[in-house]
């Protein structure tokens, strides 16, 4: 496997687990499956298998020692590199010098959980020796160098442990390599009997004599430890025309090593880390041996970073105060006239981009080394582990409730609340008066009376909307249809609940939905309701007076006067604000310094959602609700959510409002078309 800052780009051999610590994104090579045989002496091309996504062991600096797999479905593998034709064919990930390229890959597929490809090898010189090995089969293992872009993290129920699932990844080299990191990564040429998994299966032509099994070795364990070979006696010295390239190979090895060794300075004691390359060097170990036990060390030795639990006693702010702080200041930024809350910390983080904000979060995270470009760090920003969607959930929350607690919707004003404990239908009741009291003799019983009650049925419904930021907003600095949508937002959502309301109040014309009981709308003329004018009239003194009349003619379920306050409001549209506000002056219009009698007694609710002349009495709510609102378990406004995007690397973030109105009653109110 191998690790590389941009695709086919690297300043040193790749290594895998150790080498992935380097970079930003962990590229493996994970087992194959059996190819045909398919050497094409002629054409110099070779097919293989070179992934089937089996598991193995990385380190990833975000996460640290991971368990990882490979999703093999074409919607998860970005196939595009391998497509193009230029993939390079490498020899063991080397890409410091251009003889390290072997040749290219000429085709690649998916087919049902495996992956296989064309490789075409040079026909130059120096290629020769490794072409030969393929053809004579003694080169037999492929290790495919790739980025993951997004992980989904899956429980192993069998081990207890967290498997890291690549769902979306990108190879872009294949290499040939000497030892394979996963043991079931062999070639098996023709005439093999045995049952391993292989990288690459290699055919001989016809002519040749099938060549002898003489590699195939018991299955190692998952993680092997780096192999110890017997010592024997000094081989004799290469023959001369191999001397030069018997050098290279040398050097190839020990430099592969020292690159291992230099990615994982930063994580191991120097003292552990030297005497890991001594005994690699003196044992002969191929980089691929050196890399595993570093990171056998580095597993048993260096455990990822952590923030102290309690950051304050080291100095530092608490992490959530950081959170708030840089929430605060994106919403003082994205809203004019916001007043941030809290110690006034906000003001440091006010000129800060949003991947400045990233960065450090990754920090606090105890992640070191974090990139300074706006790329790495936007990638990372949507990792499950970042504190980055609390972020936005924050300041979307500050910006939602900053414009929805000044609005005040007015059909509150004449709607009744009462909150929602489900979603369940709420039958609301309206319970008959308390039975009228009797004399009670001495020694005598105390009767039982009975008490009348109607229903009407209420629901609770969700209502929602969404939007995306994505790893290109956080790369061009650019949130602006985040603030936008969370500022708005809160205002809209105010809106939404008044439209909903008069829908109610404006179905049928004005008289209101049908209630269960009397299975009539709220306002009828019939006398079972008697709360409509028979013929629409204007909004002045004496019509007011006859609708103030007819309520206060109601009766309970018991048939006993209804109890009414002294004021009621007088509900209207536009064309009838002036009217309205005429009769509730305190000074009598058109008189100098008349006091008017009836104020107090009414009150306007001028509503614009109210068409034509209509106009409505409502009596005090608590005492006689005729509509009624709520919100579910009594939290008013809307919520912020956040999750991420499938296969996209970004964040959705929601707002979900929970919020029911709906007609329990009919006394208590008095309907006038208007005139």
């Amino acid at each position: 496997m191998t690790a590389t800052d941009e695709p086919g780009c690297s300043d040193a051999a790749p290594e895998p687990a150790i080498a992935a610590a380097v970079a930003d994104v962990p590229l493996v090579a994970h087992r194959a499956a059996t190819a045909p045989a398919t050497v094409d002496r002629a054409g110099r091309t070779v097919e293989v298998v070179w992934s089937t996504g089996a598991r193995a062991r990385n380190f990833v600096p975000a996460l640290g020692p991971i368990t990882e797999e490979l999703e093999m479905s074409p919607n998860a593998v970005r196939m595009d590199a391998l497509h193009s034709g230029n993939a390079p064919v490498l020899n063991t990930h080397r890409s410091m010098d251009a003889r390290d390229v072997l040749g290219r890959v000429t085709a690649a597929r998916l087919d049902r959980g495996r992956s296989y490809a064309t490789l075409q090898f040079s026909a130059a010189a120096d290629v020769e020796p490794v072409w030969q090995r393929i053809a004579d089969g003694t080169l037999r293992a492929v290790s495919v160098g790739y980025r993951v872009h997004r992980y989904e993290l899956r429980p192993d129920a069998a081990t207890g442990t967290t498997i890291h699932r690549a769902v979306d990844w990108e190879p872009f080299e294949i290499s040939v390599v000497p030892v394979p990191i996963d043991r079931d990564a062999a070639v098996r040429a023709q005439g093999d009997q045995g049952s391993p998994t292989p990288a690459i299966e290699l055919a001989l032509p016809a002519e040749d004599p099938p060549m002898p099994n003489t590699t195939d070795t018991p299955a190692a364990p998952e993680h092997p430890s780096p192999p110890e070979p017997e010592r024997t006696a000094p081989s004799s010295p290469p023959p001369t025309d191999n001397a030069a390239e018997a050098v290279r190979a040398e050097r190839g090895r020990i430099a592969g090593i020292d690159t291992a060794v230099e990615a994982a300075r930063a994580l191991l004691p120097g003292d552990r880390v030297a005497a890991l390359r001594a005994e690699a060097v003196e044992r002969g170990w191929s980089p691929d041996d050196t890399r595993r036990a570093l990171f056998d060390a580095l597993v048993r030795h260096a455990p990822r970073p952590s923030v102290p639990a309690n950051p304050a006693a080291h100095g530092a702010p608490p992490r959530t105060e950081i959170l708030d702080a840089m929430a605060e200041a994106i919403a003082a930024r994205a809203m004019p006239g916001y007043q941030p809350q809290g110690t006034g910390r906000h003001a440091e983080f006010m000129g800060w981009r949003p991947s400045d904000m990233v960065r450090e979060l990754l920090s606090l995270d105890g992640q070191t080394q974090v990139p300074r470009d706006p790329v790495r760090p936007a990638e990372r920003a949507f990792h499950t582990t970042s504190d980055f969607p609390a972020l936005l959930s924050a300041a979307a929350n500050k910006m939602l409730l900053a414009a929805y607690a000044p609005a005040a919707p007015t059909y509150r004003q004449i709607f009744l609340r009462r909150d929602f404990r489900d979603f369940k239908p709420h039958r609301h009741l309206r319970i008959g008066d308390f039975p009228v009291l009797q004399p009670l003799a001495e020694n005598g019983e105390i009767q039982a009376g009975t008490m009348s009650e109607s229903q009407e049925i209420v629901l609770l419904q969700t209502f929602a909307r969404r939007i995306r930021v994505t790893r290109q907003m956080l790369v061009n600095d650019d949130l602006g249809a985040f603030t936008d949508f969370a500022a708005m937002i809160g205002r809209r959502v105010a809106d939404f609940e008044n439209a909903t309301a008069y829908a109610l109040i404006n179905l049928a014309n004005g008289d209101g939905p049908t209630l269960t009981t009397g299975n009539a709308p709220v306002f009828a003329t019939a006398a079972g309701r008697a709360n409509k004018a028979a013929a629409g009239t204007i909004l002045n003194e004496d019509n007011i007076a006859v609708g103030r009349t007819a309520i206060m003619k109601q009766r309970t379920l018991d048939g006993l006067p209804i109890s009414l306050g002294r004021s009621m409001r007088v509900l209207v549209g536009p064309t009838l604000e002036l009217s309205a506000l005429k009769l509730t002056a305190a000074i009598t219009p058109g008189s100098s310094g008349a006091v008017n009698p009836y104020v107090g007694l009414l009150q306007p609710v001028v509503e614009p959602l109210i068409a034509a002349n209509r106009w409505y009495l409502f009596a005090e709510t608590p005492t006689t609700p005729v509509y009624v609102y709520g919100y579910l378990n009594g939290v008013e406004g809307p919520q912020v959510t956040t999750g991420p995007v499938s296969g996209v690397d970004g964040i959705e973030v929601g707002v979900i409002f929970d919020f029911g109105v709906g007609a329990i009653d009919w006394r208590g109110a008095w309907f006038n078309p208007g005139n």
